[in-house]
């Protein structure tokens, strides 16, 4: 066999008998003569006197694209719980009072546009609603401002939850709401848009009702004392 070197200077000819033979020799090989020929890219492999064992060796490039696909199991991991746990939240009725003026209820509805099922149940995933204070911004004051439980939701369904969040906590600030896989994370982590209820005020006047929304207007009581 005679292995073609490319990469070097001169264009060198590796025979049987690991010898190196100019160009102009192969020239005149007869030209019954047929042999296989193996294209090995190796630069600068004429005129060591040996064959070139670099092309063994990763290049830059090749060692840059192994370490880039050594990261995209954590990529693609990170994309799969993006479509696993996924959802669409819509306000019910506007926020109330509950009847012991402690709390105030909100009623959502969960839309369910992942490809896994999620509810408080143990199985397949231990997600609860949850909730927290924030300021207008978006900076998050009060982490975990309340959990209610959510019916088991397949994907593509839709269930109903009410969660309510203590008055204390909430005056002052707006809240955002949204589904919690208990222990791994919040579902904004992997794409899903928080519903953001309030600003809420403390009345001006006992009269007019423990807590008002931005306008000064106050809440509404409850039909439930949930």
């Amino acid at each position: 066999m005679i292995a073609k070197v490319m990469g070097g200077d001169p264009l060198c000819i590796y025979n049987r008998e690991l010898r190196f033979v100019g160009v102009e020799h192969v020239r005149r090989l007869p030209a019954s003569l047929t042999l296989p020929v193996l294209i090995v890219f190796a630069p600068s492999a004429c005129g060591s006197g040996q064959p070139s064992d670099e092309s063994s060796t990763p290049s830059a490039d090749a060692q840059v694209q192994t370490l880039a696909a050594a990261g995209q199991p954590q990529a693609s991991a990170a994309a799969e719980k993006d479509c696993s746990l996924h959802t669409e939240l819509a306000l019910v009725d506007e926020p109330s009072v509950t009847a012991d003026g402690k709390n105030v209820a909100v009623t959502v509805t969960v839309k369910n546009d992942g490809i896994d099922a999620f509810g408080s149940a143990p199985q397949p995933h231990n997600v609860n609603l949850g909730a927290h204070a924030v300021e207008a911004d978006g900076k998050i004051i009060v982490n975990d401002l309340s959990r209610a439980l959510l019916p088991q939701i397949a994907a593509g369904a839709s269930g109903r939850a009410t969660i309510l969040l203590p008055i204390t906590k909430l005056i002052g600030y707006r809240a955002q709401i949204l589904p919690v896989e208990e222990g791994v994370g919040w579902f904004s982590d992997w794409g899903t848009k928080p519903l953001v209820v309030g600003p809420f005020m403390a009345c001006s006047s006992a009269g007019t009702g423990s807590i008002c929304d931005a306008s000064g207007k106050a809440l509404p009581a409850a039909t439930v004392n949930n």
